[in-house]
């Protein structure tokens, strides 16, 4: 979900960093061993292959932009799935059922306990699996890491079916191209002189610290500019996340709003958002974007990349057509068409949730037919078409959207609409035909626009109407 997302992956860099990992061999011997993973699962993955390619020359794919995150498919061991394409993870991450891992490769009991987390959460490291991305890309070897899926519910917070996370192991095969305007990816085999590709690209310097990329970026706020090292971060939907506190003499700056910013492990991370008056990047100069501020206990700080003071996300990335490459530590950056358009926050106050699939009845009418007809077939009797006007009931699988919270003193709070109010009509449309984008594209169109929203509480439906207001304006 747009602005309600942003710390999500953020599990492994600011609070999985410390991961203790209860690890058992299924063997005779039933070893245990307890070990400290002083990065996100970071057991020694130097058997596990690489991605390759079949051809040595370019391919691409298409992928689906979704909420500010880049979904990409995948298959495992034949399976299909859609996972979220992360420069900020360093591992592949599954995430499935407990009955939904029978078709994983030598599997290996484990905990994962993070901050917060104090029984630990069960899961399983896979190694050896077939994964193939977008069809064109296979590694034979590939390791996952498998949780339970309810134990970080990204699905219902972007409001389609994301099944993982694909981190660096993809991006440290190959140049990486990311076509945002055209959803389309294309991978450059090892090697390849891809110069003619990038010829109207601005090069950036890139470095890589334990398979995580980072760049410099300097920000104005006021009339004073600060900077220093960001981590580009592909699975922060957010255009920018700083860590204030990190900052000497750093105070975020009215107005701001205190609201959701996330969710990790350990449950939902808060913080503070407000705009800034810009953001370079080299050359590039972003207007009035919109930063997070995680609160200070978000964070595992000892175990953040040294000298890091926040991450570079996808609301700014996707404004580039951009190439990145692991193994020459580059960036190339060109303007798209989004590059000028403005940043957008959630103007109702509201956090939407999907909250998953009913099946609705509706009235459908029939086609008239020109006259009543009685056909004789063999074996088959009398069938009898009426020719009269008439209705007939269908059913529809329909998603079901809930309010997961409200902004304190937001359009939405001062209209009485509560956290687990369900969420049935935006300006007379059912929801059910209407994508979690769609809505909250509604919800942060314009200042001044009226929403008008039908809701459910308990057995009561009620209709509220209010206008959007920016709580951070230009």
């Amino acid at each position: 979900m747009l602005f309600t997302f942003t710390l999500f992956n953020d599990i492994h860099k600011l609070y999985g960093q410390s991961f203790i990992f209860v690890y058992r061999e299924d063997n005779v011997r039933m070893k245990w061993f307890i070990f400290i993973a002083t990065v996100c699962f970071s057991c020694v993955a130097k058997s596990q292959g690489i991605f390759q390619i079949r051809d040595d020359k370019p391919v691409s794919f298409k992928f689906e932009l979704v909420n500010n995150v880049v979904l990409v498919p995948l298959t495992i061991n034949g399976m299909p799935f859609s996972f979220l394409l992360d420069t900020g993870v360093k591992e592949t991450i599954l995430f499935v059922n407990a009955e939904d891992s029978l078709y994983l490769n030598n599997q290996n009991k484990m905990k994962f306990r993070g901050i917060g987390i104090e029984e630990g959460v069960d899961g399983i490291l896979s190694t050896d699996n077939v994964v193939e991305v977008g069809d064109v890309a296979v590694d034979s070897l590939h390791w996952l890491y498998v949780i339970q899926g309810t134990e970080l519910d990204i699905s219902s917070d972007i409001g389609v079916a994301i099944n993982g996370i694909l981190g660096s192991k993809f991006f440290n095969s190959f140049a990486v191209n990311v076509d945002y305007q055209k959803q389309r990816i294309t991978l450059f085999p090892p090697g390849y002189n891809y110069e003619k590709s990038i010829r109207k690209y601005k090069y950036i310097p890139l470095t890589l610290e334990n398979e995580r990329p980072y760049i410099t970026a300097n920000m104005l706020v006021d009339t004073t500019w600060t900077g220093g090292k960001m981590l580009v971060d592909m699975g922060n939907t957010a255009p920018l996340m700083l860590f204030s506190f990190l900052l000497s003499d750093f105070h975020i700056k009215e107005p701001y709003v205190e609201e959701y910013i996330g969710r990790g492990f350990n449950g939902a991370v808060y913080g503070k958002r407000n705009r800034i008056r810009k953001v370079a990047l080299e050359d590039f100069v972003l207007d009035y974007p919109i930063v997070a501020y995680p609160d200070s206990n978000a964070l595992f700080m000892s175990k953040l990349a040294e000298n890091r003071i926040g991450s570079v996300g996808n609301q700014v990335l996707q404004r580039f057509h951009l190439l990145i490459d692991y193994r020459n530590d580059a960036l190339y950056l060109r303007k798209n068409k989004k590059f000028a358009k403005p940043f957008l926050l959630n103007m109702a106050g509201i956090e939407v949730r999907h909250d998953g699939m009913i099946w609705r009845k509706e009235w459908v009418k029939t086609a008239p037919q020109k006259k009543q007809e009685h056909q004789m077939k063999p074996d088959q009797g009398i069938t009898i078409n009426l020719a009269n006007d008439a209705f007939q009931y269908t059913f529809v699988l329909q998603p079901t959207y809930r309010i997961a919270g409200v902004r304190k003193n937001s359009p939405a709070a001062e209209a009485g609409i509560q956290s687990g109010d369900m969420l049935l009509k935006v300006n007379g449309k059912s929801v059910g035909i209407l994508t979690l984008p769609k809505i909250m594209t509604a919800l942060q169109s314009r200042p001044g626009e009226t929403i008008r929203l039908t809701l459910q509480r308990g057995d009561e439906q009620y209709d509220t109407r209010f206008l959007l207001v920016d709580p951070i304006p230009f």
